[in-house]
């Protein structure tokens, strides 16, 4: 999704009328501009349902990316009411058929860190190698190529229930050997997906 600079309108409608908020985000796929109420209101009533959450025009179809509605959600005071709903429903059901793993893969959702606007998501099988796992996720973001992989650090993101908006970065160790359900990846998530941060310089471990 994308984030405006320049005061664009909502494209949905409240009550058979054009909205008259300022778009927040253009959705990534079917590429409405949206506002944070219209995209919170349509979200809260799919989780609520448990439907899986689409965009806000009413004739679009477009099912959003988890990584969409949590973005959504940081700008809104329904932060904890979403993620306690989205708990309880799987993001695969908010994922296309084309990229729901199956029993052995693993949906992998990942980013350069102070980017996370640029997601990305990946399948993987769950047996590969925690070090193909990450030269798989470091080419799926260009990340620079001169740089070895040991010089670049890799984090699990786990949600932070306390705190509104925050996170907590877990280190993964380049083990060669370990396989990324060996290492427990989707069980420290709590469900069937995992957040992949990449910090290829290093801010995160400055920051501690």
């Amino acid at each position: 999704m994308l984030y405006f600079r320049f005061h664009t309108r909502c494209e949905a409608r409240k009550k058979g009328h054009a909205c008259e908020n300022i778009a927040r985000m253009v959705l990534t796929h079917c590429r409405h501009r949206l506002c944070y109420d219209c995209l919170l209101n349509r979200v809260m009533f799919a989780l609520e349902n448990k439907f899986p959450p689409r965009c806000a025009i009413s004739r679009c179809a477009n099912t959003l990316s988890w990584s969409e509605i949590q973005s959504m959600a940081c700008h809104t005071n329904q932060f904890q009411r979403i993620h306690e709903l989205a708990q309880k429903q799987s993001i695969m059901l908010i994922l296309p058929c084309e990229k729901r793993p199956n029993e052995s893969e693993l949906l992998i959702e990942c980013y350069l860190y102070t980017n996370e606007n640029n997601m990305k998501t990946i399948v993987l099988p769950k047996l590969i190698v925690i070090g193909d796992a990450i030269t798989a996720i470091v080419q799926l973001l260009r990340v620079c190529t001169s740089k070895p992989l040991s010089t670049i650090d890799v984090y699990l993101r786990k949600n932070c229930v306390e705190k509104r908006g925050k996170y907590k970065y877990e280190k993964v160790p380049n083990d060669g050997k370990m396989t990324i359900k060996d290492a427990g990846w989707a069980e420290k998530q709590g469900g069937g997906e995992v957040t992949v941060v990449i910090d290829a310089d290093r801010q995160i471990a400055r920051l501690r």
